[in-house]
C-alpha cells in the first residue's frame, strides 16, 4: 500500500501522521490498531457490528498505444498504461502487441482493449484484468488497419482500413471500415467511407459509426442498422481521429493533425444535430488521438510532437495541464477500475462507562 505509519501513545491517547493521502482502505487498517493499552480488567457486554466504509475512488487509466520515434518511427509494439486518476502513479509497465499499434478500443464493460498494428495488419486483444496480451486477429495483408471502435453491448469492433498513408509506404489509399465479429474474430464485408480513414467512433447509443476521413477533409456517419454511410460532414484540417462524450452525447470531438490549414493540429467539435463544425480548439502540437474519461467530461488528446496526452474539459471547451509521455505516443483509450468498499468489524466491550473498541478490516 506504500503507507507510512507513525504512531505516538500517551495516557490511553493514540496519535496518527499518515505522510500520504489517507483511503478507505487506510482507514479501515487503522482501526485495528485501537486495542492496546486501554482495555478494562473485565467486561459485561459485548456488540459487534459490521460497517461498510465508503467506496474509494475509481481509478482512470488510460492506455497510450507507442509507435516510436525518429528512425524508430513505425517500429513500436507497445501499449503504456498511465494512471490518469487525481494523485494516480502515472505510466506503469508497457504491455507488448504487433507493431506499429495506431489505435485501441476499450470493450464497455472495461474488460478488454484491442489494439489495430497498423504494420502487422492485425488486432491484438488484451485482457485488462489479468494484464495478460492475447494472441491477435489477423486481417490480411492490404488492410492497413488504423483506428477501431466497440459497440455499445461489445459484440462487434469497426475498424477504419486507413491504406498506405504513411510516407515511403507504397499501395494504395484505404476507403472503408471493416467490421469484425469479437466473439469469432471473422471479418464482414467493409463498408466503403471517405479517402484514408483514420479513426472512428460509435455514438452512445450504438446507432451511428462516425468515422474520420484524413485525405477528404470530412467525417462519415455509417448507419449501424444497415450499414450504408450517409453524406460526409465537411472538417477543417486533415482530421484523424474522433470521439463523443457521453455526457454531450450530441458533441463529437474532431482531431485534426498538421495540415495546411493548421500548423500545430487542432480539436474541433461537431453539432451531430446539424452537422456543423465549430471553432476549432488549440491543444498540444501534432494531435493524433482522442478519447473520452468514462464520465464524459473530460477528452483525452494524444499530442505526438510535443509527446504528451492533454486534458480537455467538454463542459468548457478547455485544455488542462499535460502530461509527459515520452517515446512516440500515438492512440489512447481510457477506462477505469473501481475499488471496492472496505469494511470493518468493530467490537465494543462496555462495563461502567469506561471501555475498549477493537476494530479489523473485514
Amino acid at each position: 500500500m506504500g503507507l507510512y505509519v507513525s504512531i505516538t501513545r500517551q495516557l490511553c491517547r493514540l496519535t496518527v501522521r499518515l505522510t500520504r493521502q489517507l483511503l478507505g482502505a487506510a482507514t479501515a487498517a487503522l482501526l485495528a490498531i485501537v486495542a492496546a493499552g486501554c482495555s478494562s480488567a473485565t467486561t459485561t457486554t459485548t456488540t459487534t457490528t459490521t460497517t461498510t466504509l465508503p467506496p474509494l475512488p475509481p481509478e482512470v487509466y488510460a492506455y497510450v498505444t507507442m509507435v516510436g520515434t525518429g528512425a524508430n518511427l513505425g517500429l513500436g509494439h507497445s501499449v503504456v498504461p498511465v494512471e490518469v486518476s487525481l494523485g494516480g502513479n502515472g505510466p506503469g509497465a508497457a504491455l507488448g502487441v504487433g507493431t506499429y499499434p495506431d489505435a485501441i478500443a476499450i470493450t464497455p464493460d472495461g474488460g478488454h482493449a484491442y489494439v489495430t498494428n497498423y504494420t502487422s495488419n492485425s488486432v491484438t486483444p488484451i485482457d485488462l484484468v489479468t494484464g495478460k496480451v492475447l494472441p491477435s486477429i489477423s486481417l490480411g495483408s492490404t488492410a492497413g488497419p488504423a483506428g477501431i471502435a466497440i459497440t455499445p453491448d461489445g459484440r462487434r469492433a469497426y475498424i477504419a482500413d486507413a491504406g498506405a498513408i504513411v510516407q515511403g509506404q507504397t499501395g494504395a489509399f484505404g476507403s472503408t471500415v471493416t467490421p469484425v465479429d469479437l466473439t469469432t474474430g471473422k471479418a464482414s464485408a467493409p463498408i466503403t467511407v471517405g479517402n484514408a480513414p483514420t479513426g472512428i467512433v460509435i455514438t452512445p447509443d450504438g446507432s451511428t459509426a462516425l468515422v474520420a476521413n484524413l485525405n477528404s477533409g470530412s467525417v462519415s456517419p455509417i448507419n449501424l442498422t444497415n450499414g450504408v454511410a450517409g453524406a460526409p460532414i465537411p472538417v477543417q484540417g486533415a482530421p484523424i481521429a474522433i470521439a463523443v462524450s457521453s455526457a454531450q452525447p450530441t458533441v463529437a470531438y474532431v482531431v485534426d493533425t498538421i495540415s495546411k490549414q493548421s500548423a500545430t493540429g487542432n480539436v474541433t467539435p461537431i453539432d451531430l444535430t446539424s452537422d456543423s463544425a465549430g471553432t476549432p480548439i488549440i491543444v498540444g502540437r501534432n494531435p493524433q488521438a482522442i478519447a473520452m474519461s468514462p464520465d464524459g467530461k473530460t477528452a483525452w488528446i494524444v499530442c505526438y510532437d510535443s509527446q504528451t496526452i492533454v486534458p480537455l474539459s467538454t463542459r468548457t471547451n478547455r485544455p488542462g495541464t499535460a502530461i509527459r509521455i515520452p517515446g512516440g505516443p500515438s492512440a489512447i483509450a481510457v477506462t477505469q477500475r473501481s475499488s471496492s468498499s472496505p469494511t470493518a468489524t468493530t467490537t465494543t466491550s462496555v462495563k461502567g462507562g469506561s471501555g475498549s473498541k477493537k476494530k479489523r478490516k473485514g
